[in-house]
Formats: structure tokens, C-alpha cells, sequence
């Protein structure tokens, strides 16, 4: 669904698309009804775009839509679908060119380039007009979209990180399922021993035993894998390291001795351990997020990490049952990357009133209602979050890790002006690492001094 992908790009510069002109959109006759209050007269009907990536999501947004357009008959919501791969290029372009959607996806990444760039309409004065309670969504999702005291997107939407785990494999193997695990970066915890005991070459030996040859290993037990949010942000965090000073901060602070600690334990799962597949060279650099949810899928890969938007692919795709387990319990406890979207609106969009009231649906109980009953996103409004849990478990999948983990300690991603940029730099160091080819502690130095350079140059 969403959110930090390996690959993402920060395609083009955006200093230059500040004072722009209107969107593109189609009125019927050119003209925009001058109100959408219950009752106006006017037969105007104005058309918005309202841009996302997310295939599966998709679907509930079409049946979210649909209510709010029987209800708002003088508005009509065109959906624009463009994959994660493609959609922010798409998005910068548009809004240099002056045609940007009117309402579209927002990611934590994006925000403050956009919002410094004055690219998005300041919402608080219609939510004050419309009296929305901003009290019904999390705190921290909020947060996250909120620049100098003015709110700039409402939560759609969270995420958080847990273990995708193989229970056909447990099975078999006859070992106990990974729910209550531990992680240390001196000699990696329960984690570790459990991943070795669902290792196996083709000998069926394990890691550690007699006979066991790295070289023929016909399942591995648990993925290493170079993907941030996903992955390595959250074990960084459950030892103490914070990724970032403070929100549109300037200063990384990944390369401290407890970071390097944590990084090279990560790394000695694969190296060391071998219970995790090696990175691997070729068009996607090193063993991404992708190439461990198609381990998974193949039933090669006993547990991984990964992020809820997943939930649908991944087990539509497995041929046995997916568990999900919380996130093993570090030095610091249990942490979890906390993500979430907000609904943003252009800021030079031709119809700010239209676009609010959409967006203002779109963060409503009964739109959000839809979305998490469907099982499609978990809502952005905390009470309704059991509905989503509900929808996963009458497929079978019990999904509630993701929820115990949005109520313990979370941590945001990155927020500030030029984090693509950061961490395109941090990648890049990083596919050198995870390739064995330097050390943790020379990756960390290297990566923080240019991601640094990267925040501190765009100030």
C-alpha cells in the first residue's frame, strides 16, 4: 500500500512548481457549482482527480466513492491508479506543469518538500469551518502532516511492521510459532535460534550442526534483507537508535556504536549464521522487499518482516496458511515503524470547496467504515481499527500484531525536506553493505555524511 519502497526515487526537483496555475480538471460547461450544500439547485457538476498507487485499495475507494457521489450529486470523482514505481514522478511533473490532481495520496517522504514548496492547501480553516473532531484520529497520524500549527491532510490510513511467518513450515518442523520473540544484537535472541532451527540445506541439517553446508541451504529460516521501513529502521530502533534528530531535522544519526552494533548483527544473519538468503547483485541491486515476499510466497522463506499493505498479495499468493507475529522484543521493547497517508489537496486546485468536501468524506467514520470493514486499510480513525482485524480474520489470517503494535512504542518515518534525496544516499551505501562488500561501520559513517549533505544542502 504504501510506503517507503526500495527504488523510490525523488525523481525531479521541485523548487521551481510553487506559483502555479489551476489543475485541468473538466466542469460540465465550464462552470463550477458555486456551493455543494444539501439542497443548491445548481445542475454544475464539477469533476475532481483524485490520484492513488494502491491497486487492491483501490477497489474499496471505488465503493467509498460511489456513496459520497449519490450524496454530493453535483460532484463527480475521476480515480487516477499509477503504480508506487511511477506515481510520484507523475505527481512532481503535473504539479510543475500546473495539472496536478485536486486530491491525491500524500506519504510522510513528500510532505515537507511539497508543503514548504507551498504546493498544498492548508486545511485547518476548513476543518474548523466544518467542525471536524480531530480527536478521533491518532495523535501521531495527525502529526505527521502538520506544518508550523496548520494541518495539511487527514489520516487515511497506518501501517505498522510485523512477521509474515510460513505456519505450514512450523508445522512440519514441528516447532512452535514465532509469536513471543526476542532480539538482542550481542547474540540475536530467540530470533536467532529460531530462525536456525527453521534453516535447512538439503541434507536437512541446520545451521550450526555437523554436516550443514551454507552452500546447499533449501530453506532459510528468516530474511536480512535491505529495506527500511520495513526492516532494518525498526531492530535500529528497539536498540536505541533514532533514525533522524527531529521532524525536519537535518542531522541522521544512524552512525552511532549501537547502530553499528545493531547492523552488523543483521548482517551476520546472513554472513554469519546463515539463516538468511545473501544479498545478490543484478537489476534490483541486493535482497530487497520484493525478493523476500516472493521467497515467502514460494515457500522457501520460513518468517520475514513486512508492512500490512501486503496483507492481500501475500496471501493471495501463498499456497498455505500466513501467520502474523509482533515484531521480536528488543533492548528497548517491542518498536515498530508507525506509518501513515493523509488525503492531500493541491494547492492551485480550481475547486478548493469541492475538494474538501471529498476529502472531508474520505476521513470520515462512514467512509473509513468501508475501507477497514472491507479489510482493505486499517482506518485512520482509532476506533474503527477492529473492523479491519475483523475483515482479516474471516479469511483466516489473524491480523490483530499489527494493532497491538500501533498501541505500544512506534516511531514515525523520517520526516523533512529532502529525505529522498537522504535516502538515496543512505541506499546506496547500504546495497554496498548488505553486498558484504564494506563494513557496517564504514557504510554508517559514509551513508550518515551524505544523507546529511543532502538535508543540509536543501536548506
Amino acid at each position: 500500500m504504501h510506503k517507503m519502497r526500495r527504488g523510490c526515487l525523488f525523481a525531479l526537483p521541485l523548487a521551481a512548481a510553487v506559483a502555479l496555475t489551476g489543475c485541468g480538471t473538466q466542469v460540465n460547461g465550464g462552470q463550477a457549482s458555486s456551493s455543494t450544500a444539501p439542497g443548491n439547485a445548481s445542475t454544475n457538476v464539477v469533476t475532481l482527480h483524485y490520484m492513488l498507487w494502491d491497486p487492491n485499495e483501490e477497489i474499496g475507494y471505488k465503493k467509498s466513492i460511489a456513496v459520497f457521489e449519490k450524496l454530493h450529486p453535483n460532484i463527480k470523482v475521476v480515480i487516477e491508479q499509477y503504480p508506487w514505481s511511477q506515481y510520484w514522478q507523475k505527481l512532481e511533473t503535473e504539479m510543475a506543469a500546473g495539472t496536478a490532481p485536486d486530491v491525491f495520496w500524500d506519504h510522510v517522504t513528500y510532505f515537507p518538500t511539497f508543503v514548504t514548496n507551498g504546493q498544498l492547501l492548508n486545511l485547518t480553516p476548513y476543518i474548523k469551518s466544518s467542525h471536524v473532531d480531530l480527536s478521533q484520529y491518532y495523535p501521531n497520524l495527525l502529526k505527521q502532516y502538520e506544518y508550523n500549527g496548520n494541518l495539511y491532510g487527514l489520516p487515511k490510513d497506518w501501517d505498522t511492521i510485523a512477521i509474515f511467518y510460513n505456519k505450514k513450515l512450523f508445522e512440519k518442523e514441528h516447532v512452535p510459532f514465532p509469536t513471543n520473540l526476542t532480539w538482542n544484537p550481542e547474540n540475536g535472541g530467540t530470533l536467532l535460534k529460531l530462525a536456525e532451527e527453521m534453516t535447512i540445506d538439503k541434507n536437512g541439517k541446520h545451521p550450526g550442526q555437523p554436516g550443514f553446508n551454507p552452500n546447499e541451504i533449501v530453506q532459510y529460516g528468516f530474511m536480512s534483507y535491505d529495506s527500511n521501513q520495513t526492516f532494518y529502521y525498526n531492530f535500529l530502533a528497539e536498540d536505541g537508535v533514532k533514525i533522524l534528530n527531529h521532524n525536519f531535522g537535518t542531522q541522521v544519526m544512524m552512525d552511532t556504536p549501537q547502530a553499528v552494533k545493531t547492523m552488523q548483527n543483521l548482517l551476520d544473519m546472513i554472513y554469519k549464521y546463515h539463516v538468511s538468503p545473501p544479498a545478490a547483485e543484478g537489476a534490483n541491486v541486493v535482497n530487497s522487499e520484493g525478493n523476500a515476499q516472493q521467497l515467502f510466497e514460494e515457500g522457501k522463506l520460513a518468517m520475514y518482516t513486512d508492512g500490512d499493505w501486503v496483507l492481500t498479495p501475500v496471501v493471495k499468493a501463498s499456497n498455505f496458511p500466513v501467520g502474523i507475529a509482533p515484531l521480536p522484543v528488543g533492548p528497548d521493547g517491542r518498536v515498530s515503524v508507525m506509518n501513515g497517508l493523509s488525503d492531500a489537496i493541491y494547492a492551485h486546485t480550481k475547486y478548493p470547496k469541492q475538494a474538501w468536501e471529498l476529502v472531508q468524506w474520505l476521513a470520515s467514520p462512514q467512509s473509513e467504515r468501508i475501507l477497514a470493514s472491507g479489510g482493505y486499510v486499517w482506518p485512520g480513525i482509532k476506533s474503527l481499527a477492529p473492523l479491519f482485524a475483523q475483515a482479516w480474520a474471516k479469511k483466516g489470517v489473524d491480523v490483530t500484531p499489527f494493532l497491538e503494535e500501533s498501541r505500544g512504542k512506534t516511531i514515525s518515518f523520517p520526516i523533512t525536506v529532502n529525505w529522498g534525496q537522504a535516502e538515496n544516499a543512505i541506499d546506496k551505501e547500504f546495497d554496498l553493505m548488505w553486498l558484504n562488500k564494506v563494513s557496517p561501520s564504514q557504510a554508517l559513517q559514509t551513508a550518515v555524511q551524505q544523507a546529511d549533505a543532502a538535508l543540509n544542502g536543501g536548506q
